[in-house]
C-alpha cells in the first residue's frame, strides 16, 4: 500500500530483436520509456521509415466512414503476425474506391440540398403570388428589390415613399416581419436603396435558375428534396452492405497496423541505435521488474537487462505509481485534485481518506440521511444507477454514509428529527461551546499529524533544513505545542504553567530557530552560517514570514470551528424542516415537507460539507507537509 519503489532500467540488445523488445514492453503496461536519455556517441536516435502509418491512417478512415468501433479492450500479441502491406492494400483498394465515390454522392447531395433549402427558404414567402419568377429578373426598365422589414419598420417605410416614385408591393407577413417587392424606375434606383437603407431593410436576392410561378418551384425542390432522401436511404444502405461484408478482416487489420504502427514510433522515439544495436531506458516498478527481467533474459539471450535504484529525486524525476486498495483509491482521486505525491513524499491517501471520513461524520451526523448515502453508494456499486458509472463515487458515499450514520447514532438524529432516539454520546445544540471545543482539539490533533509527517518526509530526503527549522518542521512543531499547553494550562488553572520570563525565552528561541532557517540549515549542510542574498531583504522577508507563521498557527487551529459550526448548521436546518412541516395541518403535507426538507439538505448541504472539508484539508493540513507535484507514470500504450 502506498507509493510503488521505482527503479530505472536499461536494455540493450542487437537491432533485430528491436521490435520483439517493444512489444513485451507494451504487454507489461507499466513500463515507461524515456526520451532525454543520452548515450554513447556511437548510438544515434536513428528514424526509420514507418511504412505501416499510411496503410494505418487509411484504414482509420475507412473505419470511420462505416461506424466501425475503433476501441480495442484486450490485444492478443500472440495472435499477431506481420502484416503484408502489399496484400492489405489490394484488400483495401475496392473499398476505399466504393467509399470515396459513395462519399463524393454524399457530398454533392448536401450541397443540392443546401441550394434547395436555400430555393424554399426564399421561394416559400411568395407563395400566394401568380407571377413568373423569372420574368420579375429580365425587367428592363424597373429595378426590383425583394427585401422584408419588421412590421414596424414596414409601416414607416410606407409613409415615407408616398412623394416618391417608387411602388412597395406586399407579398407576405408573419408576426414579426413582412416580405415585400420594391419597385423603381432605373434612375430612381439609389433613391429607392437609400429609403431602404434608412430603414435598416434586409435584401433577398432571388434565386438563380428557377422557372415557373412560387407554388410550382416549390413544389418540384420539395418533390427534389424527397428524391435526395431516397438516394441517401441507399447509400446508407451501401455503407452496411461494406460493413457486414468487410468488418471482421478490417478490424483484424486494424489491431495488427496500429500495434506494428505504435512500435516503429517508439523505436524511433526512444531508442539509440549503433549499426547493429539497440539502446533505450526506462522506469519499472519493482515488484514489476523481476517478472520482466526474468521474461527477457530467458526469452532474449544477447540481450542486456541493467537497473539501478532512484540515486538524486529531483534529477531523475521518477514517476509515481499509487497501489492502495479501492475505497482508499477512491479518496485518491480527491487527493489528486491538490496533485498526486512525488515520488519521495508520503501518500496521503489513507490520512485523507480516515479524516475526510471523519469530519464528515461530524459535521453531517444523521442516522437516517447516512443510511440514504449508503443505500445510494451501493446502488451506483451494483450498476443501478444508469448515469454514474464510477465505483469511486460508490465508495466515497458508502464511506462517509456510515460516518454520518455512526454520528447520527451518537447525536440521536434521525433525518433530523432528535425526540425518536436517544442521543448516545451528546446532543451538540445542547452543548454548543464543548462541541466547538472539541471541534477544535480535532482540528489540533490533525495539524500535528501534519507536522509530523513533514518531519518525515524532511528526513527521508535528508533536507535537514526543513526538518529542523520551518515552521512545520520540528521547531515549528514544539512551538506549536508549547503554545498549546501553556494557552490550555492558563485557561484551566488561570495562571502560567511556568514564570513569564521562561515563557517569553522559549518563544523566542523557537522563533528565532524559524527565523535563521537559512543559515542555520547552510551551517548543517555547507558548515558556514551565511545567508545567499542581502541581509536586510532576509530580515524583512523572514520577519513578515515569522509573522505569518505565528498568525497561521492561529489561523490554522480556529478553521476547525467550522466543523462544529457546520454540525449546529445541519441541526439548526434540520429544526427549520421540522417547524415547517408541523406548521401543515394536513398529515401528507407535512410527511412531504419533511421528505422534501432531509432532500435539500442532504443535496445542499452535503456537497457544502464536501467542499469545506476539502478546503479544511487542503488549505490547512496538506499545506504543512504535501507538495502533490509528483507525475504520474506514463505507459507505453498501443494508442
Amino acid at each position: 500500500m502506498g507509493i510503488k519503489i521505482m527503479k530505472k532500467f536499461q536494455i540493450l540488445g542487437l537491432k533485430r530483436n528491436i521490435d520483439s523488445i517493444t512489444e513485451e514492453m507494451m504487454r507489461n503496461k507499466e513500463i515507461e520509456l524515456l526520451k532525454t536519455e543520452k548515450y554513447h556517441e556511437n548510438f544515434k536516435s536513428s528514424q526509420i521509415k514507418n511504412s505501416y502509418k499510411s496503410c494505418f491512417n487509411k484504414l482509420d478512415r475507412i473505419l470511420d466512414s462505416l461506424n466501425l468501433n475503433k476501441i480495442i479492450e484486450n490485444i492478443n500479441f500472440d495472435k499477431l503476425n506481420k502484416v503484408d502491406l502489399e496484400k492489405f492494400k489490394d484488400f483495401i483498394r475496392p473499398i476505399q474506391q466504393k467509399i470515396d465515390k459513395l462519399e463524393r454522392i454524399t457530398k454533392k447531395l448536401d450541397a443540392e440540398e443546401k441550394r434547395l433549402n436555400n430555393l424554399i427558404k426564399h421561394v416559400y414567402v411568395m407563395r400566394n403570388i401568380d407571377i413568373e419568377l423569372q420574368s420579375l429578373k429580365n425587367l428592363s426598365y424597373i429595378t426590383l428589390i425583394f427585401s422584408s422589414l419588421s412590421q414596424e419598420r414596414y409601416e414607416r417605410l410606407i409613409e415615407n415613399v408616398t412623394e416618391v416614385p417608387v411602388l412597395v408591393l406586399e407579398v407576405n407577413r408573419d408576426q414579426d416581419r413582412v416580405w415585400f417587392f420594391t419597385f423603381a424606375k432605373k434612375n430612381y434606383q439609389q433613391k429607392a436603396l437609400d429609403i431602404l437603407n434608412s430603414a435598416n431593410f434586409q435584401r433577398i436576392e432571388l434565386p438563380e435558375r428557377v422557372k415557373g410561378q412560387p407554388r410550382e418551384i416549390l413544389n418540384q425542390a420539395r418533390h427534389r428534396l424527397n428524391k435526395i432522401e431516397i438516394i441517401r436511404d441507399q447509400i446508407s444502405l451501401e455503407f452496411k452492405k461494406l460493413k457486414h461484408r468487410h468488418q471482421s478482416q478490417l478490424l483484424d487489420y486494424y489491431q495488427q497496423l496500429l500495434v506494428f504502427n505504435k512500435i516503429t514510433d517508439v523505436n524511433n522515439d526512444f531508442y539509440g541505435k549503433s549499426d547493429y544495436f539497440f539502446i533505450t531506458t526506462g522506469w519499472i516498478s519493482e515488484e514489476n521488474e523481476k517478472e520482466f527481467e526474468k521474461l527477457i533474459s530467458n526469452k532474449y539471450k544477447k540481450v542486456i537487462y541493467s537497473s539501478q535504484e532512484v540515486k538524486n529525486v529531483e534529477e531523475e524525476n521518477p514517476p509515481t505509481i499509487i497501489e492502495n486498495p479501492e475505497w482508499i483509491k477512491s479518496f485518491s482521486s480527491l487527493v489528486k485534485l491538490y496533485g498526486l505525491p512525488k515520488y519521495n513524499e508520503i501518500d496521503p491517501s489513507l490520512f485523507f481518506a480516515l479524516s475526510y471520513i471523519l469530519l464528515f461524520g461530524i459535521m453531517f451526523g444523521d442516522l437516517g440521511q447516512g443510511f440514504v448515502f449508503v443505500s445510494l453508494g451501493f446502488a451506483i456499486y451494483k450498476n443501478k444507477i444508469d448515469f454514474i458509472k464510477n465505483k469511486n463515487a460508490a465508495y466515497i458515499l458508502i464511506s462517509i454514509g456510515f460516518s454520518s450514520m455512526l454520528f447520527g447514532t451518537f447525536y440521536g438524529s434521525l433525518f433530523g428529527l432528535e425526540d425518536l432516539i436517544p442521543a448516545l454520546i451528546i446532543r451538540p445544540m445542547d452543548n454548543i461551546m464543548f462541541w466547538l471545543g472539541f471541534t477544535v482539539m480535532i482540528g489540533i490533533l490533525l495539524l500535528i499529524t501534519s507536522m509530523i509527517f513533514n518531519l518525515f518526509n524532511s528526513f527521508k530526503n535528508k533536507d535537514y533544513t526543513e526538518a529542523l527549522f520551518s515552521d512545520s518542521g520540528l521547531s515549528g512543531l514544539i512551538l506549536y505545542l508549547f503554545l498549546l499547553v501553556n494557552l490550555a494550562f492558563y485557561g484551566i488553572q488561570s495562571k502560567l504553567l511556568m514564570p513569564a520570563s521562561v515563557i517569553a525565552a522559549v518563544f523566542i528561541i523557537l522563533l528565532l530557530l524559524i527565523f535563521l532557517k537559512e543559515p542555520l540549515g547552510n551551517l548543517l549542510t555547507e558548515q558556514r552560517f551565511s545567508i545567499d542574498k542581502k541581509i536586510s531583504e532576509y530580515i524583512l522577508e523572514s520577519a513578515f514570514e515569522l509573522f505569518d507563521t505565528v498568525l497561521g498557527y492561529l489561523s490554522n487551529t480556529l478553521s476547525f470551528l467550522r466543523v462544529g459550526a457546520f454540525t449546529l448548521n445541519h441541526v439548526g436546518l434540520s429544526m427549520a424542516v421540522i417547524i415547517l412541516s408541523e406548521m401543515i395541518n394536513n398529515y401528507a403535507g407535512s410527511l412531504l415537507v419533511l421528505i422534501v426538507g432531509n432532500i435539500v439538505i442532504m443535496v445542499l448541504e452535503g456537497v457544502v460539507v464536501g467542499i469545506q472539508i476539502l478546503r479544511l484539508e487542503f488549505f490547512e493540513i496538506f499545506a504543512k507537509f504535501y507538495s502533490g507535484s509528483g507525475r504520474e507514470l506514463i505507459p507505453l500504450k498501443i494508442k
